[in-house]
């Protein structure tokens, strides 16, 4: 899903290398991914990619749940933006599905297998409609990205690529 000048992309300030139209930069003073309870490692990987140069592999720590996500201090109004996107790959089983979730007051969740994830090694380009996370509250988004997943062994891994919102 290349990017087109003119469309409305919004880059989450990780999991993504394209081109987009706006971009909120992670800077650990007001805008931060947090990783939960040392629950996985995070690092830069080039031998999956979905789209750019590299993707991002979490690795889990063997712990009873995996979790994290980003985080601004402020909420934003992402009531414009209509389709959360992402790339995912994995045939770990702590990765078998996993819950994405927007944190606004409350947190909406949905699995990733609602949408075409597959825990078969191969990557899945997911395109989740945010009118799926019920009870939330767009123009008060704190947490536009949180993964969570089961427990697991350490060193199991999932690919993660190609994360950004549109206004479709």
């Amino acid at each position: 899903d290349p990017y087109e000048p003119g469309e409305a992309r919004l880059a989450l300030g990780i999991f993504y290398e394209g081109d987009f139209s706006e971009q909120v930069i992670i800077d650990d003073e007001t805008t931060h991914f947090y990783i939960y309870d040392g629950t996985f490692s995070l690092n830069t990987d080039n031998s999956f990619v979905q789209e750019g140069r590299e993707s991002d592999r979490i690795t889990h720590a063997g712990t009873g749940y995996w979790g994290g996500g980003i985080t601004w201090d402020e909420s934003r109004d992402l009531s414009l933006w209509t389709t959360l996107y992402g790339s995912f790959r994995s045939e770990d089983p702590a990765f078998a599905d996993f819950e994405i979730r927007i944190a606004a007051g409350n947190e909406g969740t949905v699995q990733a297998s609602a949408y075409g994830y597959a825990n078969d090694g191969e990557w899945h380009h997911l395109a989740i409609p945010l009118t799926d996370y019920s009870d939330i509250d767009l123009t008060q988004v704190t947490g536009p990205l949180v993964l969570i997943g089961n427990a697991g062994d350490n060193g199991e891994r999932l690919y993660i690529d190609n994360v950004y919102y549109t206004q479709d």
